[in-house]
């Protein structure tokens, strides 16, 4: 059973060329390869395809595998970099190593190829699971996993800059928290799981409902909340609200049923309604309570929340 390779191959000899490709596939690997002599040819290569390592020759007259290097490392690539040669000194070959070639190989002693390849395969795969694994850490930091929203943190880190711009360009923008009426009944009655498929739903519909520059978010449970940077009045915001709610409303099928589910919504604007993060939270959080008596509504935050505008 045969490995497939991507190798790219800098060198200018086509009979080194064939004894490496040869050595490969005596080795078992179907090899993909394309040989390049030039920094154009190997730029070019590089915009092509992926590939899964380089061996390069070093004493190339015009394109040095020391100049291959440096190309890979300027686009930033990191695959494995075998360095071939015929000549090489130890001196240069240490040089090599360090500027960030993985290994030097003498033409002479290419029984250490293949093994040499295997390994720096190995090790390139431990680099990328590394690479993936932070990636995750960090998405993990500012996202919902579940629903692949904005978290907590990311929306809190957003409304803060919104505030901050806001006072100094004098601008306006809105805030909304929101909360599902009757989410608990998927729970208690299809598990979990169902639950979870409703939120994710959910997350989905109010996404369609919102403009690329504004922020949805899930605050956790069955809370989100919505920034609307770029609505600046009370109509603006009863316009989205009166969305949601209508997209809300239509049935929701997981597992097979239908369900319904509401959903309540505390607006407060800024900075009519508080002219920092904790007093925006706490007007649209007292709107959203209102909101909830009736359920399925929303508010717009007033100091007497009784006379708040609502629909319905």
């Amino acid at each position: 059973m045969t490995t497939p390779l991507r190798v790219l191959i800098v060198e200018d000899s086509e009979a080194d060329t064939e004894l490496l490709l040869d050595q490969l596939r005596r080795a078992g690997y179907d090899t993909t390869w394309e040989r390049v002599e030039t920094a154009g040819a190997m730029e070019a290569a590089l915009d092509r395809r992926e590939w899964d390592i380089v061996i390069a020759d070093y004493t190339m007259p015009q394109f040095k595998g020391i100049d291959a290097l440096g190309l890979l490392q300027e686009q930033e690539i990191d695959i494995p970099f075998i360095m071939l040669s015929g000549t090489i000194g130890e001196d240069i070959a240490v040089a090599a190593m360090k500027a960030g070639a993985h290994d030097y190989i003498m033409k002479h002693n290419t029984a250490r190829l293949v093994p040499a390849i295997r390994r720096e395969l190995r090790e390139a795969e431990v680099r990328r699971e590394f690479r993936r694994a932070q990636e995750r850490v960090r998405y993990l930091a500012y996202y919902d996993p579940l629903t692949d929203l904005p978290n907590r943190a990311l929306f809190t880190d957003r409304l803060e800059q919104a505030v901050l711009l806001g006072k100094r360009e004098k601008n306006f923008f809105t805030l909304m928290l929101m909360d599902l009426d009757r989410f608990k009944i998927i729970n208690d009655t299809l598990g979990h799981h169902a639950g979870d498929q409703a939120l994710q739903q959910v997350a989905a519909r109010l996404k369609t409902c919102l403009r690329e520059s504004d922020t949805v978010a899930r605050m956790g449970g069955d809370e989100f909340s919505v920034l609307l940077p770029t609505t600046t009045h009370e109509d603006g915001a009863v316009v989205v609200a009166r969305k949601i709610l209508t997209s809300i409303a239509k049935s929701f099928r997981i597992e097979d049923r239908e369900f319904r589910i509401g959903i309540s919504m505390g607006i407060a604007l800024f900075p009519e309604h508080g002219d920092d993060i904790d007093a925006l939270l706490r007007a649209a959080d007292m709107a959203m309570y209102e909101a909830k008596r009736p359920r399925n509504d929303f508010r717009i935050y007033s100091p007497e929340p009784e006379s708040g505008s609502g629909s319905n």
